[in-house]
């Protein structure tokens, strides 16, 4: 007969589901980008303590060797964007560029603003930046004014995106209409070899559960990792329905410019409390 030995000291501490898995450049202090879906999402870290081995005496622990932090997730979306930016961008292995399509022009898209809170367009740039002539009128057509009625913005995939500003034209729940052209991409050209640096980025893992009435979060941060793997794409048969995956894998180690102790990573946990 089985016999229960002990309960649960901090049930919600139990985690469930994957996480969410954003970038940014070391440093930056910008908006994280999102890579997307993918499996095999995993944080381990090393800890090799360092020792000494005397003929006379038992093995000494003096140090640790290697404190270090991997990470791996194979990528289904082949972004290419992406993975330039992961191998350091501008300043590493790659070299990246687009050829634009022609540009297309959107009429009075409607979106509900509530709070103030920002809102993505329906079409982005390819390369990401703002998207062009955006006219926005409220629900009765009137028109609005940027900074004053309304904001834009951009996030971190390069979404444009749209705000109301309290006490303008557009109440809050009200329907904006908005216009704008947009530049999609007609192609994406990644290539590599030749150069011998690459850049570190911050790493930012988000797992979400909802406990009693809201959202709680367990974030996972990784100060300064390093792309640690080359491209790999094992291609798979016609009949099979699993995707290309791209296997990344990053690897980080201490960033002494942090605090003694703070210096590797970080979980700011919102649900084992």
């Amino acid at each position: 007969m089985s016999r229960a030995q002990t309960t649960a000291q901090l049930e919600n501490a139990i985690t469930f589901g994957s996480a969410k898995v954003e970038i940014r450049a070391y440093g930056s202090t910008g908006a994280f980008t999102d890579l997307g879906i993918g499996t095999g999402i995993e944080v381990d870290e090393t800890v090799t303590p360092a020792t000494l081995d005397p003929d006379n005496a038992s093995k000494m622990v003096i140090d640790l060797a290697e404190h270090s932090i991997g990470f791996k997730m194979n990528l289904w979306e082949l972004d290419f964007a992406k993975i330039y930016a992961l191998r350091g961008g501008s300043s590493g292995l790659d070299t990246y560029g687009t050829q634009a399509a022609a540009p297309v022009s959107i009429t009075t898209e409607q979106h509900v603003l509530t709070g103030t809170g920002f809102v993505p367009l329906n079409f982005k740039n390819g390369d990401n930046s703002e998207v062009g002539s955006i006219v926005v009128v409220d629900s009765t057509d009137q028109a609005c004014a940027r900074n004053t009625d309304y904001i834009i913005g951009i996030d971190g995939n390069g979404w444009t995106s749209i705000a109301r500003v309290a006490g303008g034209k557009i109440t809050d729940g009200e329907i904006a209409k908005v216009s704008y052209s947009y530049t999609p991409l007609a192609s994406k050209t990644w290539s590599t070899g030749g150069k011998s640096s690459i850049g570190y980025l911050e790493l930012k893992l988000t797992n979400v559960r909802f406990i009693g009435s809201s959202d709680k979060t367990k974030i996972v941060t990784i100060y300064k990792a390093q792309v640690s793997s080359g491209l790999k794409l094992k291609f798979p048969a016609a009949k099979d329905s699993t995707p290309l995956e791209y296997p990344l894998e990053m690897i980080a180690y201490d960033d002494a410019t942090r605090t003694a102790g703070d210096q590797l990573c970080s979980v700011v946990d919102q649900q084992g409390v």
